[in-house]
């Protein structure tokens, strides 16, 4: 047990705050003036807003717009870039105004107009999109799927665009991704660092596009349908869509994320390495805010942690990671991790 030696100078250490595109809003801008600035300013803090509470309706609330009639003493920095957009027939450069927003100053403007909170760890999803082309249903390329990833991105979800071989295995893939087959897609995903499947096929119509599209996030499995007036359209409403049921499951009323004691255990440690591993893990969840190690054994630890949101809240976001694994409740009702 040499590792219990450097428990308590490891648990003395700050984890150091990590960044986040959740609290930058990013908008297109006709130019680099004072009056361009000055919408954009607004239009950021509006997207901030519904990427942390993951509410699209977040910008209307009431107790917001006076904050959005004056958003710059929010601004921590600002930025232009140009992009070239590639989802119209043809390639364009765009300018973009982009703000960093002041976290602290976000969390009490969700608290204020009632708006929940929703933790910056969220599950990432690989995405397959197939429609047909001359007769063949084929994968949509990168330049294709630019609107979903982008609505994606405005509305603080994680998406990536699966890569496409042209072998047969990814023909294969093709008739999974048709059927919503989110267990044979999920180990494709694992490979690749995501712990999610969104999967969705478009179908042309006479009315527009239609779009059916599965999604597993780890946890549970759900399919949806969208509709829009083309291909860019039915995307960005899947992206929309995808965002609204992860919001609904993962996103917390201020009322229920205020900071509460939960006891751990922690099982399958068995070198200061792992401890470390632990620890570091743990201390950067942005819903702990403290960790106190109260016991040890041979191969398994306890603490107490303070957790914004309380046991449910950490037994949620533990599931998304690749280090800890939720085994279930002690007698003594203390949540049981194990070390992966």
């Amino acid at each position: 047990m040499r590792w219990f030696c450097l428990l308590l100078l490891t648990l003395s250490l700050s984890a150091p705050l990590a960044a986040s595109d959740l609290y930058t809003g990013e908008v297109p801008v006709a130019s680099q003036d004072e009056g361009a600035r000055t919408e954009a300013m607004a239009a950021a803090l509006k997207q901030v807003l519904v990427k942390v509470s993951g509410d699209p309706a977040a910008g209307e609330r009431p107790a917001v717009q006076s904050a959005l009639a004056n958003p710059a003493p929010l601004i921590q920095a600002f930025y232009y870039r140009q992009d070239v957009d590639r989802s119209g027939p043809t390639p364009a450069l765009k300018l973009y105004y982009a703000a960093n927003f002041e976290p602290r100053a976000i969390t009490r403007l969700l608290a204020a107009s009632g708006l929940s909170q929703w933790a910056r760890e969220r599950p990432k999803l690989m995405v397959w999109v197939v429609s047909d082309s001359g007769g063949t249903t084929r994968f949509l390329d990168d330049p294709q799927l630019a609107p979903l990833l982008r609505r994606a991105g405005e509305r603080g979800i994680e998406l990536t665009a699966a890569t496409i071989g042209d072998d047969d295995a990814s023909s294969a893939l093709v008739l999974d991704v048709e059927r919503g087959s989110i267990a044979n897609l999920r180990p494709v995903a694992s490979s690749y660092g995501a712990p999610g499947v969104l999967a969705g096929r478009l179908y042309h119509t006479a009315d527009g596009v239609l779009g059916r599209f599965a999604y597993g996030d780890g946890e549970r499995e759900e399919s949806f349908e969208v509709r829009g007036s083309d291909p860019a359209e039915t995307l960005r409403a899947a992206a929309d869509e995808t965002a609204n049921r992860l919001a609904s499951r993962y996103a917390f009323a201020a009322a229920d994320s205020t900071p509460a004691a939960v006891s751990a255990v922690v099982r399958n440690i068995r070198s200061a390495g792992d401890f470390a591993r632990v620890q570091a893990y743990l201390a950067s969840l942005s819903v702990v805010s403290e960790i106190r190690l109260s016991s040890a054994a041979a191969d398994s630890m306890n603490l107490d942690l303070m957790v914004a949101g309380g046991a449910e809240r950490l037994r949620q976001i533990v599931a998304l990671n690749a280090v800890l694994t939720v085994a279930g409740d002690s007698s003594d009702g203390a949540v049981v991790l194990d070390l992966k």
